[in-house]
Formats: structure tokens, C-alpha cells, sequence
């Protein structure tokens, strides 16, 4: 969607009255969005790595609370 000629003419107007107020600023905006663009980094497989660990850890302390005995072999009946 175009601008109309007095859209157009009053940024104009706003830019000429930025660039006598703020010259550090209108430098520091025309510099904003001229280099290069990149895109994100994509994650790789690897980079999971910690939370596969994490998942793994888990499992083997499930895996041998599971196997290391049974409620009957507690001290106190409470506790069954």
C-alpha cells in the first residue's frame, strides 16, 4: 500500500525536523537494518544432548528404585 503525496510530504517533514534535533540518532536509525541479513541458527541433533542425559539419568534411577525391592521388605508396617 502506497503512501498519499501528504502521508508522503509530512514524513518528509518529520525527518527533516528528526535530522536537526537528533543527527545522532537519524545516524543511528539509517545504519539500522543495512547490513547483512542472516538467518537463525538452526539447532542440530547434538544440541539435545543435555537433556537426553538428563532423560537417560531418570530412567536408570527409576529403573533401579523399580528392581531394588519390594514394599514387604520394609522395616515398618506403616511405611508398606
Amino acid at each position: 500500500m502506497a503512501l498519499s503525496a501528504r502521508e508522503q510530504t509530512v514524513l518528509d517533514a518529520i525527518a527533516r525536523q528528526l535530522a536537526v534535533e537528533d543527527p545522532a540518532l537519524v545516524k543511528d536509525l539509517s545504519e539500522h537494518g543495512s547490513g547483512v541479513v542472516s538467518a537463525e541458527r538452526i539447532p542440530r541433533a547434538w544440541d539435545a544432548w543435555p537433556v537426553a542425559l538428563i532423560a537417560l539419568c531418570l530412567a536408570v534411577f527409576t529403573v533401579v528404585l523399580l528392581l531394588s525391592g519390594s514394599p514387604s521388605d520394609l522395616p515398618h508396617a506403616v511405611i508398606r
